[in-house]
């Protein structure tokens, strides 16, 4: 899989796992190690203890008290006609009950359902898009923690760095925020309080948005349509 379908891919399966259990994890991204990996990783957001691993090479990862897993998650993706069995091992694994149906999502998770929509958009496309986490962490020496530089290019986005939230990692404000990159240049930067920012000096409420369409797919086209072919 080339690594434009591989970062569609990764956002599409965490987003889903987001939407299952919305009040029980959040999303960094790490680089564990020594720096060689890329991971969303999931983790509590009660006491933040790191549950899980997507590795972007295909591993997914999973740490509990007792027993950890491993699995070749593509592999398993490209076997399956319905991609719901594929999330409910993944939950298995998690030690979490499958639902029935899915929650409503909260602010958040309409932040993630938005990433992966966005990224969804840009398949088979000749420029390549990233999704990036505000805060570099990696295991590499001296790296953990150091932000990026992306924050520069959205006023707001700065001035919102400057809070700090109860259920912030490590007290790191940093890791709320993600940017949606093409090449080397950020061109929408989202808060999963649910603020967004685009290069173009808009910005936006997602929530308040998702509530008036009921859809992703309008949202995405309202703030980066101008990005888009």
């Amino acid at each position: 899989m080339n690594r434009q379908l591989i970062e569609i891919a990764s956002w599409c399966l965490v987003n889903e796992i987001m939407r299952r259990y919305p009040n029980r994890y959040t999303i960094i991204q790490t680089h564990p190690g020594g720096g060689m990996y890329d991971c969303l990783s999931l983790f509590t957001k009660k006491g933040h203890i790191h549950v899980a691993d997507l590795n972007r090479e295909g591993s997914f990862h999973v740490f509990l008290e007792g027993a950890c897993s491993s699995f070749d998650i593509w592999q398993m993706m490209s076997k399956e006609d319905d991609m719901k069995d594929v999330l409910n091992r993944v939950s298995e694994a998690l030690r979490m009950p499958i639902p029935s149906k899915l929650p409503p999502s909260t602010p958040e998770i309409v932040c993630y359902r938005f990433i992966a929509s966005f990224l969804s958009q840009t398949a088979f496309t000749r420029d390549k898009w990233r999704c990036r986490n505000g805060c570099f962490d990696s295991s590499a020496p001296y790296a953990r923690g150091g932000k990026i530089k992306d924050f520069e290019k959205f006023p707001g986005a700065v001035d919102r760095l400057r809070t700090n939230k109860k259920d912030d990692i490590e007290n790191e404000s940093s890791y709320r925020f993600w940017f949606l990159r093409k090449a080397e240049n950020s061109h929408i930067c989202v808060e999963t309080t649910g603020n967004v920012w685009s290069d173009n000096g808009n910005s936006y409420n997602l929530m308040e948005l998702y509530k008036k369409e009921k859809r992703i797919w309008p949202l995405v086209n309202r703030i980066g349509g101008y990005l888009l072919p």
